[in-house]
C-alpha cells in the first residue's frame, strides 16, 4: 500500500472522527434536555384544550400580610441549534407554569382570579407564538444565527413584558372583574390568528 494511500485513508477517518465529534455536540437531544428541565409533576405546559385550575397552584403563599390574592409564574424557555454549519438553524420554544411557585389564597379564589392568572398565562403562550413566527420569518446566515436569535428573544420578552404590565394595570391586578374578560377574549383572538405556530 502506498504512503498516499494511507494517507488519504487516514485523512478520511480524521474527516470521520471530527465529523462524528460535531454531530455529538449538535444532537437532537440537546433540544430534549431543555424540555428535561421543566418536568410535567412541576410544570403545566399551555394548552387550549386544558386550562388551569386552583389544584396547579401547589405553591404556599408568600404574602402573609394578605394583600394579594394569587401570584403566578410563567416561563418561556428557547433555544436555538444547528446540527451542523450547513443546516438550517431549529427553535425549541415552550409557555409553561410553575406549580411549585405558583399559590392563591384559597380563601380568596374565585372564577374571575382564575381567568386573571389564566389570561397572564395566555400572554406568554401568544409571545411564544410570535418568536416562532419571527424565526420563521428571519433569514440566518451561517454565523449570525445566534445573535439574531438573542436580538429577536430580546425584543419579544421586552413586549411580553410591557403588555403583563398593561393587563395587570388595566386590570388592577385582578381587582377591577369587569377588564379581565375582554382582556381574555382579546388575547386568545390574537392566540387564534397565530395558530399556525402553536407548539
Amino acid at each position: 500500500m502506498s504512503v498516499r494511500r494511507i494517507s488519504i485513508i487516514t485523512l478520511g477517518k480524521y474527516l470521520l472522527l471530527l465529523s462524528a465529534l460535531f454531530f455529538v455536540q449538535c444532537a437532537p437531544g440537546n433540544v430534549s434536555a431543555l424540555y428535561k428541565l421543566y418536568s410535567p409533576e412541576d410544570y403545566v405546559y399551555w394548552s387550549e384544550d386544558v386550562p388551569l385550575n386552583w389544584s396547579d397552584f401547589q405553591g404556599i403563599p408568600s404574602d402573609t400580610a394578605g394583600k394579594y390574592a394569587s401570584d403566578i409564574r410563567v416561563y418561556n424557555p428557547a433555544s436555538i441549534q444547528k446540527m451542523n454549519i450547513f443546516s438550517p438553524a431549529k427553535l425549541t420554544a415552550f409557555c409553561v407554569f410553575d406549580k411549585k411557585n405558583s399559590w392563591v389564597n384559597k380563601k380568596l379564589a374565585n372564577d374571575d382570579l382564575l381567568l386573571y392568572n389564566q389570561t397572564i398565562f395566555d400572554i406568554y403562550e401568544l409571545y411564544t407564538r410570535t418568536l416562532r413566527k419571527t424565526f420563521d420569518s428571519t433569514d440566518f446566515a451561517v454565523d449570525d444565527y445566534k445573535e439574531k436569535f438573542q436580538e429577536m428573544t430580546e425584543k419579544i420578552n421586552s413586549d411580553l413584558k410591557d403588555t403583563v404590565n398593561k393587563f395587570k394595570s388595566d386590570t388592577q391586578s385582578g381587582q377591577f372583574k369587569e377588564a379581565i374578560r375582554p382582556w381574555y377574549n382579546k388575547i386568545r383572538h390574537e392566540l387564534d390568528d397565530l395558530k399556525k405556530y402553536k407548539g
